[in-house]
């Protein structure tokens, strides 16, 4: 399943149901293909698999920032990179593995050390109230936001 701090879904039943029956679910794209790396901005031009995925818009780039400032913040006091906090975050329940990608051997080995970074509980709230606040603006997951906008703007002439 996909499950990160900006795919929490599974937050709402296949986690409570994995733990009552204790079961392991396996998270792909914890970092959501790079977004959580907390590196892009809005005039990065995104190539790739990353162009076709909405999170990479440059309007939703723009309202994701918020989110990096809280994981550089939670970073910074781990002496850790913002992807290593996002990693942790998801492995934070013992219900949860990962599975992040990464295109180097750097890459793979900071994943890694992600598995020994414990986050404190005020860390875990800050980064989910972060992760809560971000809307995109644009893309899959605006679609309701979208929708409502349309109808009520229909249902006003």
């Amino acid at each position: 399943m996909q499950y990160s701090l900006v795919h929490r879904k599974p937050e709402r039943e296949l986690l409570p149901f994995a733990q009552l029956e204790r079961r392991l679910v396996i998270a792909y794209s914890p970092l959501a293909q790079g977004l959580l790396s907390a590196r892009h901005t809005s005039t990065d031009r995104v190539t790739g698999v990353r162009a076709a995925n909405p999170h990479f818009l440059p309007e939703n780039l723009d309202a994701a920032q918020p989110l990096f400032a809280v994981l550089r913040e939670v970073a910074d006091a781990h002496d850790a990179t913002p992807a290593q906090v996002a990693l942790a975050w998801v492995i934070r329940n013992p219900q949860v593995a990962a599975v992040p990608g990464a295109s180097s051997v750097a890459q793979l080995k900071s994943n890694v050390a992600a598995a020994d970074l414990t986050l404190a509980d005020d860390e875990i709230d800050a980064l989910s109230r972060a992760s809560d606040a971000y809307q995109p603006l644009s893309g899959w997951r605006s679609v309701p936001r979208v929708a409502r906008s349309i109808i009520g703007s229909r249902s006003a002439n």
